[in-house]
Order: structure tokens, then C-alpha cells, then sequence
């Protein structure tokens, strides 16, 4: 489920895919061949949020494929969103969250519009966004952009973890260090399988324990929220611009789902409207649990929300989400194990290689030790990594593909706009990010 599932959102799935040949590098005007042979190589069907299945391609409804981009987007994000808002301040952080929204579907249907470009050129095989990076930018397109999957899906992995130790030393008083590594046995050995099917079981659990406990965590909201005017409650905080919409970013995050939900459309041509319609839905949702949390906690909200929860059925619903996120970690990390193996282990080596496999989930599992800031840690994968999935790329192989004599001038300015927005953007929030995180340390 989580975006992005968080984008928690893992759907992911499909498009990491490494070519093993030696494709010679294309330009946008003068593409040369291409071979699309072990394409998505890694991974048998396709999965929305980390879980949900795609279905055999081209035979998904408007309602299924609608379904499989809320399951793929609502996520872990969201709970860091109530706290985001309150540093920005309700009103600053509904506007930002809007803002950052529209840009990032307008960079994801460029990627639709990318794909049907190189189509028409007589490409196929086009499964994914590192297949994009590949044709038009060549073989070291592609292979950046699956390094910049690989680092995305291990920072939503990390923050299942800080999650889980900021909820479990919440209520039960357990030592971070231990819930970190006690988290490791199992998932290194959930992260040896390699047919998804085997994680299906795992799958379910999660999108109902995670949705089950999303639902959960807003009603407490309400039941929380006293009906008086709170002088904690600020509309407008500009200093926490880049934090909220770092946050935002992260919590939308799901541009390497794109392409195979569209694969799977019984008609792709309804795919882009139903995209955007359902995109600003689940913005809309997002907005309202940001703001119930922050009205309902005000100055005190935490992040994530749920450690403002208190109760029985608040430890409920901290323990469904923690087995949701923890199940979840294994399909997450799953499109990108051997991508990550191609990378840093001999070719002709074991596959699956268990040691590296059992090092990467103790490297996430340290990680989450040293940052034990959720919202931070949102805030610093949101500004960095996924500035550089969602905005940049998009646009530059959106220019690349077409060429500025295809393109008209407020699509040639806007894709500029965006790329130097995104690198300011993602400099100035990685800065920020990182400084909070130093800050954050020195007082703990």
C-alpha cells in the first residue's frame, strides 16, 4: 500500500529493470537501436503501492486502476503530514500540498506523453521509467535512473523502520537500538524471496492493517479535536515552505508507477484524466488529514501522528500500522534486490545473494537508529531524492524525446521552469533538511 506506498508507493515494481545487453547510447534526434530483451526481467506482473496487482496488462477498468493508484499512494506519508502542517501552518501547508500536487501529475503525464512519443518512433518495450532513461538518454540514462529507484525505495524501507521504533519505544517503553535490529531476522529473510507471489500473503496484511489504521488514526482526530479557538493553531509559517512541500512531495511520490498502470488500461487513452481525477482526490485527503491532526493536537502534534495518540485503541491502531509498514518492507525492497546485486556484485555471482540482501536491511535498520525523526527523515528523501524522480527527470526526457521543434513554447518554458525549480528546489531542501536533522540531534 505504501507510497510511496510511501510512493510509500512501491509500484516501482514494474519499471526497475537494468539491461544486461550493450545497447548503444540514443539521442533525441538520431535514436539508435534499441533492444528491449530482459526488460523488467525482475519482476512477474506488476504491483500498485508495493502490493496490489496490476492484473495481466491492458485488461484493468477505470475502477481497478483507479483502486490500485489510491492503494499505491496513500501511504506512510500521510501520517507525516499533520506535523508538516504544523510547522507551515494549516493554510501555507494545504496550498504548498496543492502546488506540489499539480506540478508532480504534470510531470508524470509527461512521462505518458514520453512514452507514446517513442512509441509512435517505433519503440516497444517501453515497461517503465528506466526504459525511458535508457532510449533517450542511453544506457547510463537508464541505469541512473534505476540508482535513483533503488535509493527511493530503501528511503520509504528506512522509514517503516523509524516508524515501527518511534511507536513501539512510544508505548512500550522499548529501546530504539533493540526494535531496530529486532527488526532484521525476519525481514532478511523476507527479502530472499524471489517470486512475489510468495509475498502476497504479506501484501494483504499490510494494505489492510495500513488502511485499516489510516482510517482509524482520523476518526481519533476528530474524537481529539475540541471544538474552541486554539491559539497554537497558525495559518501561515513561509519559513517551513521547503520542509512542508519536501514532505508533500514525499507523500505523493509515485512517478515509476506511472507507466505500468497505464500498461494496464483495457483503453489507455482514459488513463491521464483518470490519473489527475484521482491524484486530486487523494491530495484532497491528504489536505484534510493534515489539517484534522493539527487542529486536533495544535503546537503539540508529533511526527508521525499516531505518537499523539493515547488509549487502548490507540495501541490498536499503532500496532496494526506497524505491522502493516513492516510487512510492506519486504515488497518494497523487492523490484530493486537484484538491481541492487547487478550493481554491486560480480555479475556472475549467486543470485539471490543472501549476505548483501541481509546487509542492505541492516544498513536500513542503522539508518533508522541514527535518524529517529520520522518527519525529518520524510522531509530529507522528499527534497533530495524524490525532487530528482518527480520533477527533473520527467522534464528533461520529455525535451529529449521530442525535441524543441515538436514542442510548444509554454511546454518547452514550463519543462525548464521546472527542471531549474527542482534543482533549486531540491539543493535548498536538502540543505534545510539536513541542517533540521543535525539540530534535531544536538538536542537529543
Amino acid at each position: 500500500m505504501v507510497s510511496k506506498t510511501e510512493q510509500d508507493r512501491s509500484a516501482e515494481l514494474v519499471p526497475l529493470s537494468l539491461s544486461s545487453g550493450t545497447d548503444e547510447e540514443t539521442s533525441s534526434n538520431n535514436f539508435s537501436e534499441y533492444s528491449d530483451s530482459d526488460i523488467n526481467k525482475h519482476v512477474d506482473g506488476g504491483a500498485g503501492g508495493g502490493h496490489a496487482e496490476f492484473g495481466e496488462p491492458g485488461t484493468a477498468s477505470k475502477r481497478q486502476v483507479a483502486v490500485n493508484i489510491f492503494i499505491s499512494f496513500v501511504g506512510s506519508g500521510m501520517l507525516g503530514m499533520p506535523y508538516a502542517f504544523s510547522k507551515s501552518g494549516w493554510l501555507l501547508g494545504t496550498a504548498s500540498l496543492a502546488i506540489i500536487s499539480s506540478l508532480n501529475i504534470y510531470a508524470m503525464l509527461l512521462l505518458v506523453k514520453t512514452r507514446r512519443k517513442l512509441e509512435s518512433k517505433g519503440f516497444t518495450g517501453i515497461h517503465g521509467y528506466g526504459d525511458i532513461g535508457r532510449i533517450t538518454s542511453g544506457d547510463s540514462g537508464g541505469t541512473f535512473v534505476n540508482i535513483c529507484l533503488c535509493i527511493s525505495q530503501l528511503g520509504f524501507a528506512t522509514a517503516y523502520i523509524i516508524f515501527i521504533a518511534a511507536n513501539l519505544n512510544a508505548t512500550f517503553g522499548i529501546d530504539r537500538a533493540y526494535i531496530c535490529l529486532g527488526c532484521v531476522p525476519i525481514l532478511a529473510g523476507l527479502v530472499q524471496i524471489q517470486d512475489m507471489k510468495h509475498l502476497s500473503p504479506f501484501s494483504l496484511i499490510a494494505d489492510v492493517a495500513n488502511i485499516s489504521g489510516l482510517l482509524a488514526v482520523m476518526f481519533q482526530d476528530f474524537q481529539a479535536y475540541e471544538i474552541a479557538v486554539d491559539h497554537t493553531i497558525i495559518q501561515f509559517n513561509f519559513s517551513k515552505v521547503l520542509y512542508v512541500s519536501s514532505v508533500s512531495l514525499y507523500a505523493l511520490e509515485g512517478v515509476g508507477m506511472v507507466l505500468p498502470l497505464e500498461s494496464s488500461c483495457a483503453d489507455r487513452k482514459w488513463f491521464p484524466s483518470l490519473l489527475k481525477n484521482t491524484l486530486f482526490a487523494i491530495t484532497a485527503l491528504m489536505a484534510v488529514f493534515g489539517c484534522c491532526g493539527y487542529l486536533a493536537f495544535g503546537a503539540a502534534t508529533e511526527a508521525p501522528i499516531t505518537l499523539n495518540l493515547e488509549g487502548t485503541s490507540a495501541t490498536v491502531v499503532k500496532f496494526a500500522l506497524c505491522i502493516g509498514l513492516y510487512f510492506t518492507f519486504p515488497i518494497m525492497m523487492f523490484p530493486v534486490n537484484e538491481v541492487m546485486e547487478d550493481m554491486f556484485l560480480p555479475l556472475d555471482g549467486s543470485r539471490p545473494n543472501t549476505l548483501f540482501r541481509t546487509l542492505v536491511v541492516l544498513f536500513s535498520a542503522l539508518t533508522a537508529y541514527v535518524i529517529p525523526n520520522f518527519g525529518l527523515f520524510l522531509g530529507l528523501v522528499g527534497s533530495s531524492i524524490c525532487t530528482i524522480l518527480g520533477f527533473i527527470l520527467p522534464c528533461y526526457f520529455h525535451l529529449k524525446a521530442f525535441g524543441q521543434s515538436d514542442l510548444r513554447g509554454w511546454e518547452i518554458l514550463l519543462d525548464y521552469f521546472l527542471i531549474i525549480f527542482g534543482v533549486f528546489f531540491g539543493i535548498m531542501g536538502t540543505i534545510s533538511a539536513v541542517h533540521d536533522l543535525i539540530e534535531d540531534s544536538r538536542r537529543r
